[in-house]
C-alpha cells in the first residue's frame, strides 16, 4: 500500500508553516506520519516527520485534534464506499 495523505494544515502570513499527515500499511500494520516544514518570518526553518502506530497517534498530545479527527472520518468514508460496492 501506497502512503496516502488524509490531512494537510497550511498557517501563517504567508502560508509558511505546512503540516502533512499521512498513513500507509507495514508489515500489517498501519504507519501514521506526521511530516511538517515550517518557516518563521525570521527564516529560520523547522521541518522533520515523526511515525506512529495507530494507537499512539489517537493517544498523543502532539497531535493536532483536526488529525485526528480527519483520520476518523477518512477511515469512515473508506467503509462506506467499500461497504456500498459489496452491496450492488
Amino acid at each position: 500500500m501506497s502512503k496516502e495523505q488524509f490531512y494537510k494544515k497550511t498557517k501563517g502570513p504567508m502560508d509558511n508553516y505546512e503540516d502533512w499527515y499521512s498513513y500507509e500499511a507495514h508489515n500489517g500494520k498501519i504507519v501514521i506520519t506526521h511530516t511538517w516544514d515550517h518557516v518563521s518570518p525570521s527564516l529560520k526553518t523547522n521541518n522533520g516527520s515523526k511515525e506512529y502506530t495507530l494507537e499512539d497517534f489517537y493517544k498523543s498530545q502532539e497531535v493536532q485534534q483536526e488529525a485526528r479527527d480527519a483520520l476518523t472520518n477518512h477511515v469512515q468514508l473508506c467503509f462506506e464506499s467499500y461497504a456500498s460496492t459489496k452491496a450492488k
